[in-house]
């Protein structure tokens, strides 16, 4: 009988959205998954998961899992005395997987490689999260901010992508997305004439539910740096664009079957 697995996955929505495919394999390869996360990125998952057991992440309060006793797990960082702990606890194994690779190949590469495990071929267009591509729709989705401002592109670029789209239809609209780290992002939009067109609305998603709900609702397109929402609407099937600037599109593409990435450093386009 195969051994239960156990996830610990902190960080963002990002983060966790590259670790699904991860938690997937682990079922498909016959293992019980458990998996520790934040609590509002596993309200992302539909009945699909429903073999999943999935728990708060903060309720663990630094402590190993209970009940690990032959158990693989597996997180995203290794600190020994964590190691060991766990290991002391019963743990089988214990894998410890870079959270924070800066070069080489794909996050989810890097990851199954350190687990000896061997991705599906479609794992790249895969939409982890189903595909719910809206094709008749005229909205234009743009999260021009991502939690840190090296990553961004001028805002400028994101409000001439949207005249451009409000051009093309006369019911084009353009939905424009700020989150709770974009405050300075969104004191510059709200300077811009563009804020007062007709046809443009300001979104602030009060949860990451949701953000994915609105997304569903109609999105056409989406456009943005490389952040969480990016992933997000990559992963729902959702054509994406995501524009690289201070990380690598190598190591943090997103998956999906509609992704487009700009290395802006290279000027390079990549259909992933």
């Amino acid at each position: 009988m195969n051994p239960e697995v156990v996830f610990l996955r902190a960080g963002g929505l990002g983060d966790f959205i590259l670790t699904l495919p991860l938690i997937k394999l682990a079922h498909e390869r016959g293992h019980a998954v458990r998996l520790y996360a934040k609590n509002c990125f596993i309200k992302l998952l539909d009945q699909n998961w429903d073999w999943l057991e999935s728990k708060e992440i903060d309720e663990l309060s630094g402590q190993p899992p209970p009940k690990i006793v032959g158990a693989i797990i597996i997180s995203f960082w290794t600190d020994h005395k964590w190691v060991t702990e766990m290991l002391n606890c019963g743990a089988s194994k214990v894998v410890g997987i870079n959270p924070r690779p800066i070069t080489g190949e794909s996050f989810l590469v890097q990851a199954s490689q350190k687990l000896g495990w061997s991705l599906p071929k479609n794992y790249k267009t895969d939409p982890i999260l189903g595909d719910h591509f809206f094709h008749k729709s005229d909205l234009l989705w743009i999260h021009p901010g991502s939690g840190g401002s090296p990553k961004n592109l001028p805002l400028e670029k994101f409000i001439t992508r949207a005249y451009e789209w409000l051009d093309l239809k006369p019911d084009s609209q353009v939905n424009f997305s700020f989150g709770e780290a974009d405050s300075q992002v969104l004191e510059a939009f709200e300077l811009n004439e563009i804020c007062e067109h007709p046809r443009v609305n300001i979104i602030q998603p009060e949860s990451v539910l949701n953000l994915k709900k609105q997304l569903l609702a109609r999105t056409s397109q989406y456009l943005g740096n490389d952040s969480g929402p990016g992933h997000l609407a990559a992963n729902l099937g959702i054509p994406t664009e995501i524009w690289f600037r201070s990380t690598n599109w190598s190591v943090w593409q997103p998956n999906g079957p509609r992704v487009v990435a700009y290395d802006v450093e290279s000027d390079s386009r990549r259909i992933l």
